[in-house]
């Protein structure tokens, strides 16, 4: 049953309440970010757009590709974030470099494909100027007709801020910005169990949503409309007794749990409902032999998961008990969340539109780590379809998605029937602005910290 008198939103609901302070799992310390009303322009105004341009987006840290999407020297692939495109490439060196695409001489696209090899660097196809993989000048078509104090001014491809973590390359467009590091704050070390560099990509499919980006972002960062939108997941995942944990730099985090059924539905601590009874048979548990109760199936799964790891040869030592079930979500400021599983990552991607306030471009990427055993899935929520090749022997190809089509998997489907319904109702003058309860503490985080860097750019 939902626990309607004992919720302190300062502490929510730990998922270990005797974790020690030291450990990953651990309740950060609150964060008060007022309850303010979270004004309705941001999520259709140009202007605010156009802001978020210069302001934000011009100056933060965003993923930008894997660095096995690039594995030997020459090959790249391209990024598109709002009107720039931007080049990622080894160079011969083995180094990961990014660039501007785009040629210092007219201006054309150095590279019109989103990925490829280059065996002698870049040419512009437009009058064939030459470029190392290192962005330098390589040479000059007809170098004779310019004037030689034309020729002495920088030539190079302009370089883009390029740092890679755990097999992530992130790119910057501010030559100023500090560290990557500083902007992931805790999530290297909650991660460093899962092995994320270890991991590849098995599926990428990427569609364009009628929302701002935004609408989006919050609707991923919280739980509480589960139960109204997903009903089908309810019977293996408890959407009321989550942690939430807030961080600085905006990033936050939430700790859910599965293979435990929500106390929305009222069935007590006794029954076994068929989907957890599916859940325990995937794991080598006869639900017709358990003699637990509900709450018992959850650690009972876990125990499963370790013995199987031993058989199969994984190694789960260092993971602790609720991170074999539950999913710990990250949200890495501005854009990029995480479900982080022993067995797999669901990474969700949301980027503005280049010219429309009103449309995002969304990725949804699952990266496993290889198995020839379809033993070890992924959770179903992640939305691979069934019988998908996690061997990962082939690079995952980029799923172009019409969202009114469906696609993407049941719960991303429903929210991409939502989002652009939550779009319109926002623009309507009935419509005063976001107000949001202590479920909804990741959405004012994140608005909190997009007013900083929007109040930034005013000084």
């Amino acid at each position: 049953m939902l626990d309607n008198n004992s919720y302190d939103y300062r502490l929510t609901w730990p998922v270990n309440p005797d974790a020690p302070e030291d450990s990953n799992e651990a309740k950060a310390p609150f964060i008060d970010n007022g309850t303010g009303i979270i004004a309705k322009e941001r999520y259709y105004s140009k202007e605010w757009m156009e802001k978020e341009w210069s302001r934000l987006w011009s100056r933060v840290w965003v993923w930008a590709a894997r660095e096995e999407d690039i594995p030997d020297a020459g090959d790249f692939v391209t990024f598109e974030l709002g009107r720039e495109s931007i080049v990622i490439v080894r160079g011969d060196d083995g180094a990961i470099r990014a660039f501007f695409n785009v040629c210092p001489h007219r201006g054309n696209r150095v590279v019109y494909d989103s990925q490829g090899s280059l065996a002698n660097g870049f040419t512009c196809s437009f009058h064939n100027w030459r470029f190392n993989l290192d962005g330098s000048l390589k040479g000059v078509t007809d170098p004779e007709t310019f004037r030689p104090e034309t020729l002495c001014r920088n030539l190079d491809l302009s370089a883009v801020r390029c740092e890679s973590w755990e097999g992530f390359i992130f790119v910057n467009l501010n030559p100023d910005a500090g560290p990557l590091l500083d902007q992931l704050g805790p999530l290297p070390d909650h991660a460093r169990p899962y092995r994320l560099k270890d991991m590849r990509v098995v599926r990428r499919a990427q569609s364009v949503w009628d929302a701002n980006w935004k609408v989006a972002v919050d609707g991923f960062n919280e739980a509480y409309h589960v139960h109204a939108i997903h009903p089908e997941i309810l019977p293996i995942f408890n959407d009321y007794h989550a942690q939430i944990d807030l961080y600085p730099h905006g990033m936050s985090r939430m700790v859910t749990k599965f293979a435990y059924e929500s106390p929305r539905l009222g069935s007590g601590e006794t029954g076994l409902n068929d989907a957890l009874k599916a859940l325990m048979r995937e794991v080598g548990l006869d639900p017709e032999d358990f003699r637990g109760r509900m709450q018992d199936v959850r650690p009972a799964i876990q125990k499963a998961k370790r013995e199987r790891a031993t058989r199969l040869g994984l190694d789960y030592s260092d993971f602790l008990d609720n991170q074999l079930t539950d999913d710990w979500n990250y949200f890495v400021f501005p854009n990029l969340q995480m479900g982080i599983h022993p067995e797999g990552l669901s990474f969700l991607y949301f980027r503005p539109h280049k010219s429309d306030p009103r449309k995002f471009i969304f990725d949804v990427i699952v990266m496993v780590h290889p198995q020839d055993d379809p033993e070890v899935q992924p959770p179903a929520y992640m939305g691979l379809p069934e019988g998908w090749d996690i061997s990962a022997r082939a690079p995952a190809e980029i799923e172009e998605i019409d969202p009114r089509q469906g696609g993407l998997g049941l719960v991303f489907d429903q929210d991409s029937s939502l989002f652009p319904l939550v779009q319109e109702g926002i623009e309507s003058a009935g419509y005063r602005g976001a107000v949001l309860c202590e479920q909804e503490q990741r959405i004012r985080h994140f608005h909190a910290e997009l007013d900083r860097w929007m109040a930034e750019g005013e000084r």
